[in-house]
């Protein structure tokens, strides 16, 4: 009787998932040797809601009248990715070609403050990189591919190789309205994609921009390690099902975010003033100490990843959200005998937004 029981609940259970729909593995599959073109638009608007400014005791804010500040941000990253081989779920050898890497920030202010357009590349535009897994270290080892970039090596350092999001993924099978979630550490990769791609103002002289870049990067450190210490909050993802579209058969998944983190910049921004100051040759005329450096930022947003299951690989992706960065500082310096406390806050608000397009 036991038997004939545990029979009939199988097959109820087996044709309840028939019924329901059978379930999917969304996975990082594609075949070897072929080539993806992934182009990245990301998009920010913001402006200035509150500001405050402390001097000796006294709010001097009222002094500068009424002030608006908006800011929008454009960055462009596009890469063509070749899978040579796969293995693990991973690429086990990638060549990435950066196409095109460009960013631009335009700042409005009013009573008008003339701010040019303030545009950045990199050098890794038009050069290939390999990226080839090293098993037993546990990590890419990355080169320029057929001799370029020679003499460029650093430009190799800070890059990653998981630009396919990856991390959206569900570690096993999923049926349509099955949830999951990723953990805050891994999103380095969706802030940062392709990690640090040596982004620097055009016009900064060379040598400079590249030693702020190793300062950040110093201060920072393995900002993936970092990343769960600085925010809070949780990526939530759910699978919606799967449907062929122009014959190609795409899974949903779609994702909610939402984090707030709060960085301690006194230590990098007391680095980058002293830095200058040797430079302008005005090292140690001045006393200066940074009491507080605090940069808040809270973010909440929802997104969709369109998965191919069919090629095992990211179809496209758009994330939007809403933004609020503040910012307190206090400050402290001295400067030929006469001392001065300077305390200011700010909040921004606004929005930020993701989309990538892919094309074989």
């Amino acid at each position: 009787m036991t038997t004939v029981s545990t029979l009939l609940s199988a097959l109820g259970a087996g044709l309840a998932f028939t019924l329901g729909g059978s379930a999917e593995k969304p996975a990082f599959d594609p075949p070897a040797g072929s080539s993806l073109t992934k182009s990245f638009s990301i998009d920010g608007e913001f402006a200035l809601d509150e500001i405050s400014l402390i001097v000796e005791g006294q709010d001097v804010a009222g002094m500068l009248g009424e002030i608006q500040v908006s800011m929008e941000q454009h960055t462009t990253i596009e890469v063509t990715d070749t899978y040579e081989t796969v293995a693990g779920g991973r690429p086990a050898v990638l060549l990435r070609t950066f196409d095109e890497l460009a960013a631009e920030v335009n700042i409005a202010v009013t009573p008008a403050i003339d701010i040019p357009e303030m545009a950045s590349s990199s050098a890794l535009e038009g050069k290939t990189v390999a990226f080839r897994w090293n098993p037993e270290k546990g990590e890419y080892e990355l080169s320029f591919h057929e001799g370029e970039g020679e003499g460029e090596e650093e430009l190799l350092e800070g890059l990653q190789e998981d630009m396919d999001l990856r991390l959206f993924l569900p570690p096993s099978e999923v049926a349509e309205g099955d949830s999951w979630t990723v953990a805050l550490t891994e999103l380095q990769r969706l802030v940062m994609p392709g990690g640090n791609l040596h982004m620097l103002p055009e016009g900064v002289d060379v040598e400079q921009g590249q030693e702020a870049l190793e300062m950040f990067e110093e201060f920072f450190g393995d900002f993936g390690d970092e990343l769960g210490d600085l925010f809070e909050g949780e990526c939530t993802c759910t699978f919606k099902g799967a449907e062929e579209q122009g014959g190609v058969r795409l899974g949903e998944i779609a994702i909610e975010l939402e984090v707030a983190a709060n960085l301690d910049l006194s230590e990098f921004l007391d680095r980058v003033i002293r830095a200058a100051a040797a430079r302008e040759g005005a090292e140690g005329q001045f006393d200066l100490s940074i009491d507080t450096a605090d940069l808040n930022l809270d973010f909440e947003g929802n997104g969709t990843l369109l998965w191919n299951l069919s090629a095992g690989r990211m179809h496209s992706f758009q994330m939007s959200g809403d933004v609020t960065i503040g910012m307190d500082l206090a400050v402290s310096f001295e400067v030929e005998g006469s001392s001065q406390d300077v305390e200011a806050s700010l909040e921004l608000s606004g929005s930020m937004s993701q989309e990538i397009a892919t094309k074989e």
